[in-house]
């Protein structure tokens, strides 16, 4: 993973464009071919998980290859997200060659 980009993501869908822009900059990465992971913060999991449509949001990252992720400590499931331990999110964001804070 060590040409990999990591977007941690603070915005959550709804409200003001920054999810929006998260996402295009994450699919940006991806359409050039480089290894890209988004790391789901709280806010954005939390309004992930009530949302109808979550499973449509995230699908528009997986589809193109993107990898989402998220502490598994949050409770919350949302369809696409894999939930892993603090040590795996750990060492995603050691291994990234670049880690961007949306």
């Amino acid at each position: 993973m060590a040409d990999s980009l990591l977007y941690l993501i603070n915005q959550p869908p709804g409200g003001d464009a920054g999810w929006r822009e998260a996402v295009e900059m994450a699919l940006t990465g991806a359409a050039f071919g480089q290894l890209t992971v988004v790391w789901l913060q709280r806010v954005p999991m939390l309004t992930l998980s009530r949302r109808a449509d979550a499973a449509e949001l995230i699908a528009e990252l997986t589809g193109f290859g993107v990898r989402c992720v998220a502490d598994g400590g949050l409770d919350v499931t949302v369809p696409g997200v894999e939930a892993l331990q603090p040590e795996a999110l750990s060492a995603l964001r050691a291994e990234a060659a670049q880690v961007v804070v949306l």
